[in-house]
């Protein structure tokens, strides 16, 4: 995985790392960004239950000290085949910080922790209304396979 690893031939270049419990007021602006409003102590709470897990895995996009991306991810089993997978559940980088190849980065260090593990298979779902996040997907090798549903209960 490509933790503190520095990466980009920008103005700037940034680092990724796992994401610590010091990171939750970030990741809740975030969390807003992607359309998922969070307090600080909702996602202190979160944080430190998924890094209580080790199926799953948050990276941070850091430039000169300031979080400006994240990704979440966890590793499970599948129904349809014995491979294991990594779904990628979240991926957001700050409007200000996008097209500098911050998140390609997050999504590759997702494809190291999974190839780590000897996982071949990462999924994941991107809503309708997200054009730019499907373009996204695709450039990085990632193929349209079909329509997610959801249900609250």
């Amino acid at each position: 995985m490509s933790d503190g690893t520095r990466h980009g031939n920008y103005e700037r270049s940034f680092v990724i790392r796992r994401a610590t419990g010091d990171d939750a007021a970030e990741l809740g602006e975030l969390m807003g960004e992607l359309g998922y409003p969070a307090t600080t102590e909702q996602m202190t709470g979160r944080l430190e239950a998924i890094n209580r897990e080790s199926n799953y895995l948050t990276l941070i996009a850091e430039m000169d000290d300031e979080v400006i991306g994240m990704a979440g991810a966890f590793a499970g089993l599948a129904f349809e085949s014995d491979e294991k997978y990594v779904r990628i559940i979240a991926l957001v980088v700050k409007k200000a910080f996008r097209n500098r190849k911050a998140g390609k980065c997050l999504v590759e260090g997702i494809e190291d922790w999974a190839t780590d593990q000897g996982i071949k298979k990462i999924a994941v779902n991107t809503g309708n209304r997200r054009g730019e996040s499907h373009s996204f997907y695709e450039r990085n090798g990632f193929e349209g396979s079909g329509i997610g549903y959801y249900k609250r209960l």
